[in-house]
């Protein structure tokens, strides 16, 4: 898993997030997640336009992307760095600047929230809680977490993350939040084995992400068809692991 420039974490560093908007064009885990995303909600958005908030939006790819007409999304980060790159890339959308914990946004007032690799960030309790109270009745959380506390690595610590889930964690988590799954799935499913060996060799050392992180043109094209023919797959395949957890959720 690449982490994502989501800067809800204060471990971002400008130039890290720099990097990792650069990583966002190219590298084969965002474009086989992005397909993920677009597959998971594109049924359920429908054609009416919906209210969107992307929590710690990061360089605001993703408010880009969703909020097409006929939908309206608006981004939320704590970095001001983050938000200044995400009102440049996604012109015409609403920017916020606010803790995930604690949204000043009206209760009720979005039909989807995204959580996109911010819970790991934060008090994920808090933040759910928050969510609950912004999404309106029946409204969709579409979230995605670091999986299997087993991969911990040197990526982890440097992300600022605070923990990996398990499945059942994070599907106790939602309910608990009034917000039940309802769909879960895994994603890095085929390419799980070399991913889980960089990260049993990079525990201590940025050795191995950095590494992931090379752009050889080969390599990167044939993982980037591996991801997204997993992606199509999933919709017929139940994938038993991956190294992260994404999940569709509706309020109750």
């Amino acid at each position: 898993m690449i982490e994502r420039p989501d800067t809800m974490s204060p471990s971002f560093s400008p130039e890290r997030l720099e990097q990792l908007a650069q990583l966002e064009g190219w590298h084969s885990w965002f474009i086989g997640r992005r397909e993920l995303i677009r597959r998971l909600l594109h049924d359920r958005l429908g054609g009416e336009g919906r209210l969107v908030l992307d929590v710690g939006c990061g360089t605001g790819l993703m408010v880009s992307l969703v909020g097409r007409e006929p939908h309206r999304a608006v981004g939320l980060d704590l970095r001001r760095e983050g938000l200044v790159a995400a009102s440049r890339r996604a012109t015409g959308s609403d920017f916020v600047q606010a803790e995930a914990t604690r949204l000043p946004l009206a209760d009720a007032t979005f039909s989807l929230v995204m959580l996109l690799d911010v819970l790991e960030h934060v008090d994920d309790q808090a933040a759910l809680m928050e969510v609950n109270r912004v999404l309106c009745p029946g409204g969709l959380l579409l979230v995605s977490v670091p999986a299997m506390q087993w991969l911990w690595s040197y990526r982890d610590e440097a992300a600022g993350h605070l923990r990996r889930y398990s499945k059942f964690q994070l599907a106790s988590l939602l309910s608990q939040a009034q917000l039940p799954p309802t769909r879960m799935v895994y994603y890095h499913f085929l390419l799980f084995p070399m991913l889980a060996l960089t990260r049993l060799f990079g525990r201590r050392s940025p050795r191995a992400r950095d590494f992931e992180e090379r752009r050889l043109p080969v390599v990167t094209t044939l993982m980037t068809w591996m991801n997204l023919l997993e992606v199509r797959l999933g919709s017929r395949v139940s994938y038993p692991w991956g190294s992260s957890l994404v999940a569709i959720c509706q309020k109750n």
